[in-house]
């Protein structure tokens, strides 16, 4: 930071901060990112927060006092008085959204990419990891938004042509879809999740063939890719191999423990051979993860009792 930059920023921050350095922050960025790789997120929360709280300075009306705006996502007038004096603010907001999302707290996650993209509207990270949100909430309109930003910033963003492609596929654009998914494993060949969500959207077309073509490379770039192995046992399932789809979303349980889709599709799978105790195992987990599966579930579950008659 330049001077000027520094003087300005001791006039914000509490006494006990004055001593912070450029490295310091910058260490405690990378420990957010190892504490976050390592399984502790509540750690990674805190690292994120004391950067955030060390880079930017925060006015409210009642003059001095300081508080954490972050939450009270709702007060918007008062985070658009953030006056920010360092850049790896919204570095630090987009990276304790994506913790937040891991956790599912969806609403806090994406106050954390808005105050990123609102700090920065340059960052294309911010972009992409907002329009996941739309995607998630199904606001396809806001997250091809989104998305389409993330990559006229930064073309090579992975994360950002993909998640354009599936926004577009689930609103039913479906030739804009594959023109992106299609640029999508051009752009990154070597690309597990390029290939296993193209593949994912074959599937979902119809295109079995397509779809297990798709799969299979996948498998060769990464054969830990939990996402493949998902796609891969629901494939096997429309394709009535239910062994073979509980094969792969054993798998893609074992490398991802937290996905709902995986519990409750071989929930289903086991449903079909017969298992019932295995089966109502796996279901009750996935709607233990996430809740708003059930109606999905049940819907599947009575359509499985008809078919078994």
């Amino acid at each position: 930071m330049t001077k000027s930059i520094v003087s300005l920023a001791i006039l914000f921050l509490p006494f006990s901060l004055y001593a912070q350095t450029s490295e310091e922050i910058n260490e405690l960025l990378e420990r957010g990112l190892r504490t976050r790789a390592s399984g502790n997120l509540a750690s990674a929360i805190e690292d994120f927060s004391l950067v955030i709280e060390m880079t930017s300075a925060l006015k409210t009306t009642r003059g001095s006092k300081r508080r954490d705006l972050s939450k009270t996502p709702e007060d918007t007038a008062e985070r658009q008085r953030i006056q920010v004096i360092d850049p790896r603010t919204a570095v630090a907001y987009v990276n304790r959204g994506n913790v937040f999302f891991v956790l599912g707290r969806i609403d806090n996650a994406l106050d954390d990419y808005e105050n990123a993209v609102r700090i920065d509207p340059g960052l294309a990270e911010g972009f992409a990891c907002r329009g996941g949100i739309w995607l998630l909430k199904q606001d396809h309109g806001r997250a091809i938004s989104d998305y389409r930003r993330a990559v006229k910033l930064a073309p090579d963003l992975a994360k950002a042509r993909i998640g354009l492609a599936i926004a577009l596929l689930e609103k039913g654009e479906t030739k804009n879809a594959f023109d992106e998914f299609d640029a999508a494993v051009t752009l990154f060949p070597n690309s597990a999740e390029a290939f296993y969500r193209r593949g994912d959207g074959k599937r979902k077309t119809g295109d079995f063939h397509g779809a297990s073509a798709d799969y299979q490379v996948a498998l060769k770039l990464d054969p830990n890719e939990a996402g493949t192995h998902l796609g891969l046992g629901q494939l096997r399932f429309m394709q009535y191999d239910f062994d073979g789809a509980v094969k792969h979303l054993t798998r893609a349980i074992e490398l991802d423990p937290r996905g709902p889709e995986s519990f409750a599709f071989r929930g289903l799978a086991q449903m079909m051979q017969g298992n019932d105790a295995e089966a109502e195992l796996d279901l009750k987990r996935a709607l233990e993860i996430l809740p708003s599966l059930r109606a999905d579930i049940d819907a599947s579950v009575t359509r499985i009792k008809t078919i078994r008659k």
